[in-house]
């Protein structure tokens, strides 16, 4: 049997492939027939597909290197705004309340006489006393606020927490408010006190803090030696004394080397006079 002849004979009419001949493939009559736009869009597919990396074509078949956009246009096309750098975070332990601004230029005027005008009358020191206090009571930003605020509370009253945030100890606070009376050589002799048990921790405290043989001679950083104790050992920097800093030692924490706290930063210096103001009457 001729091949030709089993399908539909030769000079059969195929409704796609047209007129049937001798040398017609079988195979063929399955499929769809191949056009010359077919053929063109396989070709162009084929050259993009062998395109070496950041090159297109022209109309000319011709390799063209794209053309990249200035930054410029592209950052402002970015539906996504780049994320803002994060301010530097600082751990204090046992700051729990806000940084409150106070200012020493924060003061009452407060005037000498009270009355309408041709019968003023002196005002007596209480009457001035209980003026100041109730200025310092309204203005946030007067630098004994939170200490009178927690006077008022009293001793069962809710915290208050002073300008940097520290909780302040109500008995302390009491104490402070107590009116005391001075005199000259009391007062140089319990600073003297004061500056001879301050010498004596800073030489123990140094002996610690530092690698052997490598603490500097002279004590005037050890604010920040005791700043480095209270992060570590998580410990409210107010309460650390020497003992905090055996406990330092003991727990093996990295020691300081030579040079090291000689170059305090203005940043450090600020948060420092945070950390001091006050610091007596914290808990």
């Amino acid at each position: 049997m001729k091949m030709a002849t089993t399908i539909h004979g030769i000079g059969a009419q195929h409704p796609t492939i047209g007129p049937l001949s001798d040398k017609t493939n079988v195979a063929q009559l399955g499929k769809t027939p191949v056009t010359d736009a077919d053929a063109d869009n396989k070709k162009k597919r084929k050259a993009e597909h062998d395109l070496p990396q950041g090159y297109t074509t022209t109309k000319k078949e011709k390799f063209v290197k794209k053309e990249e956009p200035p930054a410029w246009k592209v950052e402002a096309r970015s539906a996504t705004p780049p994320p803002a750098s994060e301010p530097k975070k600082i751990t204090t332990p046992g700051r729990v309340g806000p940084i409150r601004r106070t200012s020493f230029s924060c003061t009452p005027n407060i005037l000498p006489f009270k009355g309408t005008k041709g019968k003023k009358v002196r005002k007596t020191a209480a009457e001035k006393d209980a003026e100041y206090k109730q200025f310092v009571l309204e203005n946030e930003q007067h630098v004994f606020h939170a200490l009178h605020v927690c006077y008022n509370k009293g001793p069962n009253g809710s915290p208050t927490y002073d300008e940097y945030g520290f909780e302040l100890d109500y008995k302390k606070v009491a104490d402070w408010m107590k009116p005391k009376a001075y005199n000259k050589r009391s007062m140089v002799n319990g600073m003297e006190r004061h500056l001879e048990r301050r010498k004596r921790e800073d030489e123990k405290m140094k002996a610690i803090f530092f690698e052997h043989g490598e603490a500097p001679e002279r004590s005037d950083n050890s604010e920040y030696w005791k700043d480095r104790v209270s992060k570590d050992l998580n410990v409210p920097w107010h309460r650390v004394g020497v003992k905090e800093f055996e406990e330092w030692e003991r727990r093996g924490f990295k020691k300081a080397r030579k040079g090291d706290y000689e170059n305090i930063t203005k940043e450090d210096r600020e948060r420092m006079l945070g950390l001091m103001s006050g610091a007596s009457l914290r808990k």
